[in-house]
Parts: C-alpha cells; sequence; structure tokens
C-alpha cells in the first residue's frame, strides 16, 4: 500500500471526512461549471436527449462494486478481530491448564507465566507496531518457539491451547495486512466519475437542478469512500484494532 495513502487512514475520521468531502466537492463543481457546458454546450442542448436509464445502469455498477469491497473490508476485519480474541483465549487456556497441574509438575505454573508473559509482551511492544506498517512477518519469534517447547512438553491440552495461539496469530498477521487491491479502487473511482458526468449531462439543459443533483450524489459517494478508508486497514487509523485482551493475559500472566 502507497505510505501516502496510510498517512491519510491514520488521520483522525472527522479529517478524513473533510479530505474527502472536499475532493468529490471538488469533482462535482469542476463537471458542474466547465465538463457539462463543454459536453452540452451554454444552453445544455448540443448532446440532445440524455436518457436517465444511462445514470441509473451506471450508478447501480457503482454502487454493487462499493458493496462488494465494503463486504470484503468488513469480513476481513471481523476475521482479524476474532483471531486477535481467539489468540488471547488461547493463552489464557495455556494459564489455566497450567494452574491446574498438581503435584511433581506443579512448577510448570510458574513456567508456563513466564512463557505467555514473555509471549505477550513481544507481541504488544514488538509486532503490533509492524502490523501498521505491513512489516509483520509470520517468522517464529523466539517467544513463541519457547512456548511451542513448553507445550510440547506438557499434556495435550497445553499443546492443543499453544497450536491455537500460533494458528490465531497467522491469520492476525496474514489477514490484518491484506490491503484492498490498487485495481479495485481504480475502477470505483472511475465508475464514481462515471456517475457524476452522467448525473451532470442528465440535468445539462438545468443548472440549478445539476447543481443540486451534483451534490447530492457527490455527498454519496464521498460517503461510500469514507466507509472503505475508516475500514481500509485494521490496524491503522482511529478504529485501529488494539491488544486489549492481551494486555489483560499479559497482566494475569505477570502477578
Amino acid at each position: 500500500m502507497n505510505p501516502l495513502f496510510d498517512a491519510v487512514l491514520a488521520l483522525p475520521t472527522f479529517v478524513i471526512a473533510l479530505v474527502l468531502l472536499g475532493g468529490w466537492g471538488a469533482v462535482a463543481f469542476a463537471i458542474h461549471r466547465f465538463l457539462v457546458p463543454r459536453i452540452c454546450g451554454a444552453d445544455g442542448k448540443r448532446l440532445g436527449r440524455f436518457e436517465a436509464e444511462v445514470t441509473s445502469q451506471i450508478a447501480l455498477a457503482f454502487g454493487l462494486l462499493v458493496s462488494f469491497n465494503a463486504v470484503w473490508v468488513w469480513d476481513r476485519g471481523d476475521r482479524v478481530r476474532e483471531a486477535v480474541l481467539e489468540e488471547a483465549s488461547a493463552l489464557e487456556a495455556v494459564l489455566d491448564e497450567a494452574e491446574a497441574v498438581t503435584g511433581d509438575q506443579a512448577a510448570m505454573h510458574a513456567q508456563a507465566q513466564t512463557l505467555v508473559a514473555a509471549y505477550a509482551k513481544a507481541t504488544i511492544d514488538t509486532e503490533w507496531p509492524k502490523l501498521s506498517q505491513s512489516a509483520a512477518t509470520l517468522d517464529r519469534p523466539a517467544e513463541l518457539l519457547a512456548l511451542r517447547k513448553f507445550g510440547g512438553a506438557s499434556n495435550e491440552a497445553v499443546r492443543d491451547a499453544v497450536k491455537r495461539v500460533e494458528s490465531a496469530r497467522q491469520i492476525r498477521i496474514r489477514e490484518g495486512q491484506l490491503t484492498m487491491p490498487r485495481s479495485r479502487w481504480v475502477i470505483v473511482f472511475l465508475l464514481a466519475m462515471l456517475t457524476l458526468i452522467s448525473i451532470g449531462a442528465l440535468h445539462g439543459d438545468a443548472p440549478r437542478g445539476r447543481a443540486l443533483a451534483l451534490t447530492l450524489v457527490s455527498l454519496a459517494i464521498a460517503f461510500c469512500f469514507m466507509v472503505l478508508f475508516v475500514n481500509g486497514r485494521p490496524f491503522i487509523g482511529e478504529y485501529a484494532i488494539q491488544p486489549v485482551a492481551l494486555r489483560d493475559v499479559l497482566a494475569r500472566a505477570s502477578k
């Protein structure tokens, strides 16, 4: 993803809203003031009759594509959030199983606390910041390797919990760093432009009606892009996923 685009996503939501509203408002003004008069003439009659069905078909294509991309963005975000919670839940399970051990293996409780705390701390302090930069890798850190070794020497319940930790981590990193392909952004942008141009041509002979129609449609387009921008990256922006559950695990393991 373009670093400039990531920098925009990191801005407060109201700033992103202002940027999008201002940008699409400027596009709508340019179409109203310059492009439509050039296409339709000063009186709006050069083009002849422009069918409303053309505008509706373009708007339908734009709406369908925006919906498709919005669903993809939301589903990806939900999967990442679930993975973060599953990762924390699996770490809690490791602690629970270690606490339940008695007799000669009771010392594993303290070892489990140490290893879980080390993993949670490394994830929060080292790995989490890399997620917003798409710099996190699936390579197992030393803390995870130590946790795997501990699980291998423990009972089946602990081993299963450690496997859940690793599986959830892979989803968090792999899915969390996915971005919407640039081709999708380009197509959505072009369809939005075509929608505004067709709206302008449809009202070529009515400047006041054209201005109102372009204003309303440009607002709708800006809102659609707002949805995609705000949810564009799970670990960037005002609504970025935070390691709250992992901090709770770290607090418990550090006692």
